[in-house]
């Protein structure tokens, strides 16, 4: 028996679709980190695009965290079954070890990459001292999202909403077309976090998360695909 968990991805009916849509994801992801480190190498005294190139591979890694969870929740749901105090003492007893383990895996990379990300928007002279504030925060949230999971998906689109500021502003100050691309892009990102939000209440909104999620991905890696193009030509 499955169980439509906080913890676990697909509700009934779209199991495998999911999978398949974060697969796509994760590859996407993955070549977007593929050409933020050919950027790089363009300009090795850039070090922003090998930052760039990190965040998205860590992006990866938490869509391939995610995908394993998901299968092995689903084909192994006898192993540790229930929370026996490592994670949960004695408050949600129905949530197995796996997917709690996963998703806590999971929300950590997602939201380090993300902060990353975000972190590369900032002004250049930002103190570094800000940034172990907001990294134990993001810590703090991910420990907190164990029991209220929506709690992640909130910082994540908090992160994708600014970093889409970000990148309108810049827009509007160099008018560069790439620099709204990018904003579209994180922006479309951040509309399916927020659907994230509210899929315990209603699970058919988590196929549109998905959906909306790998749209902005692939206009996410068009985006950089251009970018790329562009620095070869000013080479």
């Amino acid at each position: 028996m499955v169980y439509w968990l906080d913890f676990v991805y697909s509700p009934p009916g779209f199991y495998g679709k999911d999978i398949a849509i974060d697969i796509i994801s994760a590859i996407v992801v993955l070549l977007i980190g593929v050409f933020a480190f050919r950027n790089f190498l363009l300009d090795k005294k850039n070090y922003r695009h090998l930052l760039l190139s990190a965040a998205f591979v860590i992006l990866g890694g938490s869509f391939f965290i995610k995908i394993l969870t998901n299968i092995l929740s689903h084909h192994s749901v006898g192993i540790s079954r229930y929370l026996t105090g490592l994670l949960i003492p004695d408050i949600i007893p129905n949530y197995s070890l796996l997917p709690a383990l996963g998703f806590l895996l999971y929300a950590s990379l997602t939201l380090f990459g993300f902060y990353t990300l975000y972190t590369l928007t900032s002004p250049k002279d930002i103190i570094s001292s800000d940034y172990l504030i907001i990294a134990y925060f993001i810590i703090i949230s991910t420990y907190f999202a164990r029991f209220n999971y929506f709690l992640f998906y909130v910082t994540a689109f908090l992160f994708l909403l600014m970093i889409s500021r970000r990148y309108f502003l810049s827009y509007k100050k160099n008018n560069y077309h790439n620099t709204l691309f990018l904003c579209i892009s994180f922006g479309i990102i951040a509309l399916s976090q927020f659907v994230f939000i509210f899929t315990s209440s209603n699970h058919s909104l988590y196929v549109a998360a998905e959906i909306i999620q790998l749209i902005g991905y692939l206009f996410l890696l068009y985006t950089f695909i251009m970018v790329l193009r562009n620095a070869k030509k000013k080479k």
